[in-house]
């Protein structure tokens, strides 16, 4: 008789992470292990590690887990490597909602004032960061100062880079779409110069969805039945997707997407 192989549960998980960490990074000692909240300290400095999105990644395919695990201790061992200068052409927009921008304030009050965002809408906060070899890291104003590059320039370049980094393809039929791009920025799409009918031939005015970051599915707003699929995609992604940035969706108003 075979057995199907138990999961690790929330707080297995992160204690593996951490102890993988820790012999990645000399010196580094776990503070503590709260389910899949972990904190560290090197040199009297605390850092944390939100594994929430790895374990997602885990429950959907637990014979990856030594791949996804590699992935994201990749990621957290980049922040002890010696700070580098930005290389600005590896900038890229990053869009998340307030539910991120507030978890970040609460973590890193001093976020709000040393790194670079911008209000797109209501709901929407688009971030700036550095596409690293292992890791995505938001840049700060002390950042961009240190290679003599303007704020005023930076959204127009790394929407450039955005434009000339991604490859797009469109998936799907009959007014209901799906664009891919990598996997790590289909939800800064929204800021391209991409909407127009004969991209996506729809019944009414562009309407997207944008539950995590590497999905973005359009629709028209006349199109009462894929409206429908629309919603019930972005609820379904909400309760067990990764990375998940909005749990809205949005339709063009006079060249920018607003909450419908």
């Amino acid at each position: 008789m075979f057995f199907k192989k138990r999961l690790l549960t929330e707080t297995e998980f992160a204690v593996k992470f951490a102890k993988k960490l820790i012999k990645k990074v000399n010196d580094l000692k776990i503070i503590s292990i709260e389910e899949l909240h972990v904190k560290t300290q090197l040199n009297g400095v605390e850092h944390q590690y939100f594994l929430n999105n790895a374990y997602s990644e885990y429950l959907m395919d637990s014979k990856l887990i030594k791949e996804t695990m590699e992935k994201y201790l990749q990621s957290a061992s980049e922040a002890f490597k010696p700070k580098e200068a930005v290389n600005i052409e590896n900038v890229f927009p990053v869009v998340k909602d307030m539910r991120f921008f507030n978890n970040l304030k609460e973590l890193k009050p001093e976020f709000e004032t040393k790194h670079i965002y911008e209000f797109y809408n209501e709901e929407l906060v688009v971030f700036y960061a550095e596409d690293k070899e292992y890791s995505i890291q938001y840049i700060s104003k002390e950042d961009l100062a240190a290679v003599d590059f303007p704020l005023e320039s930076l959204r127009e370049k790394a929407v450039e880079n955005l434009q000339n980094h991604l490859k797009l393809e469109r998936h799907g039929e009959n007014g209901f779409y799906m664009i891919t791009a990598g996997g790590n920025y289909e939800s800064s799409l929204i800021l391209l110069n991409i909407w127009h009918e004969e991209n996506f031939p729809v019944n009414g005015d562009f309407v997207v969805g944008i539950p995590a970051r590497d999905l973005l599915y359009v629709t028209g707003s006349r199109d009462s039945k894929n409206l429908h699929q629309l919603y019930d995609l972005i609820e379904k992604m909400n309760e067990t997707g990764d990375h998940l940035v909005s749990d809205k969706i949005f339709e063009m108003r006079n060249g920018k997407f607003e909450i419908l």
